[in-house]
């Protein structure tokens, strides 16, 4: 996977004292899975697991939608 990650979303997370295993819970995944997406080794949030985390956390949708791309790829550069 080439994904950045979900460092913004993982510090909100951190600061709200919401665990991995409660990210789990909610989705119907593992405590593993949700670290390897928030880390970017695993692959992206789908659009309805991003709609669970806003709804029942309120997780704001704009850390789903962050593009983080190297200087050097972007277009023009």
């Amino acid at each position: 996977m080439n994904n950045p990650g979900y460092g913004n979303l993982k510090g909100w997370l951190v600061a709200r004292n919401i665990s991995q295993s409660e990210v789990a819970e909610l989705l119907g995944t593992t405590p593993n899975y949700v670290s390897k997406k928030l880390n970017g080794t695993g692959p992206d949030f789908r659009l309805s697991e991003a709609r669970k985390l806003h709804s029942n956390f309120g997780a704001p949708m704009a850390y789903f939608f962050e593009v983080n791309v190297p200087e050097k790829e972007r277009k023009g550069a």
